[in-house]
This record gives structure tokens, C-alpha cells and sequence, in this order.
């Protein structure tokens, strides 16, 4: 085989969308043989919720002084630990300074916790494919993508050196374009789906769509306001027509997190079945 034949299966299997997960002979090669172990501080910003979703908030606790907001933000080191931190939620922009591996794919997640519960999905973004200079900008629905490499490098078999490997060759961008692209609504995809698929290395766009949803309206006598799991979507009012996903799922609402599912015995009612413990 020549050698400029050579230079182009590199430079192709390298441009690739998806990398296989699950391990190949190329996962015995040392972690810090593959990219440099150099480290570079970044500022991430983290971004502001619904403000129309923080008022109702702020008013259905404002006699009970039970409200506590937070933000827990966790992140991957260079050294390939998970790291959590905890910021006191402010009423305007907010940031931290993280460290991260130079060129190493890296997910931060940031959760806002209300009242010591994380059912708000998490913001995020993933070093270095947001960041501009040192600036690294978190944003709601790049909270998907960072959670999708969140997952492969703490949650599947095979050793972090190996997933972080295999997550360098895939198309980060590219995934964060597409799902930017394809929906309005990024708490119904199928995380784990797209995970799965990038660990088998059978990943195609296909796999960004979401979950089956029917319309319906929610009961006034249940709660008098709805929000979804996802920091920056528009809380959805008792009396009003909106679309719920088929799946149960926890909801913030004006009682707290509640769980909502439809009702066994019809085709297309509501029904809150519990507070969420």
C-alpha cells in the first residue's frame, strides 16, 4: 500500500460521523499517546432560564419560603474524573472557570436544581466544539449533546481512556447542527437511543426525531400551570391545548414535580398521577 493511500484512510476514517464504542484493536493505544496532555482554563457560561417560567415559580412559593434554586454543574477533568460543583443561582448571567484537556472532547452539564430535586434537564455544551477563545458558551439545546458524551464516557462498559478514544473521531458539531435542525422540542428525543447508536457505530440522523406526543388539555382543577423538563421551554397554562409526549414523564408545576401520563381508560386525557418524590 502506498503511502499517500495510507494518509487518506486516516484522514477518512477520521472525518467519519461515528467512531465505534464498543473497542477495536486501536483501544490499546494509551489515551495520552492520542492527544496532549496540556490543559487550558475555560469561563463557561451558563445560561439563563424562562423568565416567564421563574416568576410562576417564584410565585407559587412565595408564602411558604420553601423555594431554594441552584445550579449544580458537573463536568469531566482531564485526568477523566467526574467533577460536580455547586453555584448559587443568581437572578442574571452567571459563570465558572473549568479546566479541560486541550482537543479533548469534554461534556459540562448544568442542571438547575429546585429545592435539592434535578428533573430540569441539564444546559450544556462540549469542549472545545463551543468554545471561542475561552469563553465556553453552555446552551439548553446543546444540553443534549453534552449529555449524549456525558453518558458514553461514564455510563457504557468499556474504560473512559477507550470511550474518550472512540468519542474524539465522532462529529460533535454535526450532531449538535442536526438536532438543532430537527426539533423545537429536545427533551423528547431519545437520549439513549442516540447513545446506543454511537456506541454500535450504526448512527445516522435518522435517530433525531421525537417521541410520540398527543394534544390535549390540562384539567384546571390539577395545577394551575405546567412546565416541561427543559430550562428554557414556555410553561404551558391549565385550560390551554398543548402536546404531551406519550411516555411518563416528570413535570414542574405550580404543586411541585408531578408526574403526567395519559389516562388508562381513554385515548386522549390527561391525568396527573403523583408528585414526584
Amino acid at each position: 500500500m502506498t503511502i499517500a493511500r495510507k494518509i487518506f484512510i486516516v484522514i477518512y476514517v477520521a472525518s467519519i460521523f461515528c467512531y465505534n464504542c464498543n473497542g477495536s484493536s486501536s483501544s490499546n493505544h494509551s489515551l495520552n499517546k492520542l492527544i496532549p496532555v496540556s490543559t487550558e482554563n475555560c469561563t463557561v457560561m451558563i445560561p439563563f432560564p424562562n423568565s416567564e417560567f421563574l416568576e410562576l415559580l417564584q410565585t407559587s412559593y412565595k408564602y411558604s419560603n420553601r423555594l431554594r434554586i441552584n445550579w449544580h454543574i458537573q463536568w469531566i477533568s482531564p485526568e477523566g474524573k467526574i467533577q460536580n460543583r455547586q453555584l448559587e443561582f443568581i437572578n442574571g448571567n452567571q459563570s465558572t472557570i473549568i479546566e479541560f484537556a486541550k482537543n479533548r472532547p469534554s461534556p459540562v452539564l448544568a442542571f438547575l436544581v429546585i429545592n435539592e430535586t434535578e428533573k430540569i434537564l441539564p444546559a450544556g455544551a462540549i469542549y472545545p466544539i463551543n468554545k471561542s477563545e475561552n469563553i465556553l458558551e453552555a446552551s439548553w439545546i446543546n444540553g443534549v449533546s453534552a449529555q449524549v458524551l456525558m453518558d458514553i464516557l461514564t455510563k457504557t462498559e468499556q474504560s473512559i481512556e477507550e470511550a474518550q478514544h472512540f468519542c474524539n473521531y465522532f462529529n460533535w458539531q454535526k450532531l449538535q447542527e442536526e438536532i438543532a435542525k430537527r426539533t423545537n422540542a429536545p427533551w423528547l428525543l431519545d437520549r439513549q437511543k442516540i447513545v446506543d447508536k454511537i456506541c454500535t457505530g450504526s448512527f445516522s440522523v435518522s435517530v433525531i426525531k421525537e417521541e410520540k406526543t398527543y394534544e390535549d388539555i390540562l384539567p384546571q382543577n390539577t395545577v394551575d400551570w405546567i412546565c416541561v423538563p427543559y430550562g428554557n421551554a414556555k410553561p404551558i397554562f391549565a385550560g390551554e391545548k398543548s402536546f404531551f409526549t406519550l411516555s411518563k414523564m416528570v413535570y414542574l408545576s405550580s404543586n411541585g414535580f408531578v408526574f403526567i401520563e395519559k389516562k388508562s381508560s381513554s385515548k386522549n386525557t390527561l391525568v396527573i398521577t403523583e408528585l414526584a418524590k
